[in-house]
């Protein structure tokens, strides 16, 4: 199966105490005004690679103790990501972060069920942090602790 992907790399910042591969999705239908990532914005901008091109990433970075989904946004490739969650759960088994303009209420159950961790809802410039995180006020948290997720 494959996917567009803007970038891979080490990320020290994603899930805060926690160093993370980071893998970054192209394409964003959300389109947030101020938007930081607006290269993301076209699909084409990332290169089109398979499941096992991206599970070789992750596996190969000795240390990663999570795994990160940035974008773009990863749910306008909810198939690809789906399975890139079941892939990284059977064979790496590094809990799995997202960060999403969509709001938890609207994810997919299936999707939540391989999450660990998520930033959520459209970044808001004129709600904006200065110096903080998450990046808009209005974005929220969700840790999941067993199968209940806290905000």
């Amino acid at each position: 199966m494959k996917g567009y992907i803007a970038r891979i790399f080490t990320s020290f910042v994603d899930v805060p105490g926690r160093i993370v591969t980071a893998v970054y999705f192209s394409g964003c239908s959300i389109r947030c005004k101020g938007c930081h990532n607006k290269e993301m914005w076209d699909k084409k901008n990332g290169t089109l690679m398979t499941d096992e091109q991206v599970l070789e990433k992750i596996k190969n970075n000795p240390l990663s103790e999570y795994v990160a989904f940035l974008g773009g946004e990863p749910t306008d490739q909810l198939k690809f990501l789906l399975h890139l969650c079941k892939k990284i759960k059977e064979e790496v088994g590094k809990p799995i972060a997202m960060y999403s303009g969509r709001e938890f209420e609207v994810l997919p159950k299936e999707l939540l069920d391989y999450l660990s961790f998520l930033v959520c809802g459209p970044y808001r410039q004129d709600l904006h942090v200065e110096s903080g995180w998450p990046a808009s006020s209005n974005q929220r948290v969700f840790k999941k602790k067993d199968t209940q997720w806290n905000c």
